[in-house]
């Protein structure tokens, strides 16, 4: 004969709860504002008075500070920035002294983002810095004006702080100095590597 079914015989199963979506992580990017300080060390540098033919040869460590801005596309960064350091740059050679003091540039920059992490780039633009010439007890001193270029890298520690290694060569230009052997036309140029950290904004 037939068996009557109940209703508490039948088991109801639930369909299983949707997953919830896994959130991406999301890409670092470079995009945006940015400041750091920095470190340095300029070689091979050379002060050459043109009119005595005079070459000192001057080297030094630095330390200033940076900001800029980065627009980045998919992984080409473009981007300017500005940095200001005080230079102990120096030397001395046939009784003539160079003496570098303020200096600071106004640069672009084009990068390559090879990972999410790191951009290497490079850079140029103009370059000014204050200069001091002495020769028999007389000092003058003058704002030179120039061009600088270079390549680095800048690396993400965390989302917002990075680090950075840079190489410059910068030509400083030449001006005219008034000392103990009259007038003279210098000019100025140097080598420099530099250590930085960085924050976005």
């Amino acid at each position: 004969g037939a068996i009557p079914a109940h209703a508490a015989d039948v088991i109801m199963e639930e369909p299983p709860a949707p997953a919830a979506p896994m959130e991406e992580p999301p890409l670092n990017t470079w995009t945006g504002p940015y400041a750091g300080v920095m470190v340095g060390y300029g070689f091979a540098g050379e002060t050459e008075d043109e009119t005595n033919f005079n070459s000192i040869d001057t080297d030094g460590f630095l330390a200033g500070g940076f900001l800029g801005y980065n627009h980045h596309d998919e992984n080409i960064v473009v981007g300017a920035e500005a940095d200001v350091a005080y230079s102990l740059e120096d030397g001395s050679n046939a009784g003539t002294t160079s003496d570098s003091g303020v200096e600071g540039s106004l640069r672009a920059r084009l990068g390559y983002v090879v990972s999410p992490d790191v951009l290497i780039y490079a850079t140029a633009g103009g370059a000014a810095k204050d200069l001091e010439v002495s020769n028999g007890g007389i000092s003058d001193s003058n704002t030179m004006i120039g061009w600088t270029a270079g390549a680095g890298a800048d690396v993400m520690v965390t989302e917002q702080v990075f680090g950075r290694i840079e190489y410059r060569y910068t030509d400083f230009g030449s001006d005219t100095f008034t000392t103990g052997l009259g007038d003279s036309e210098v000019s100025d140029k140097n080598h420099r590597v530099q250590l930085g950290l960085g924050v976005k904004f």
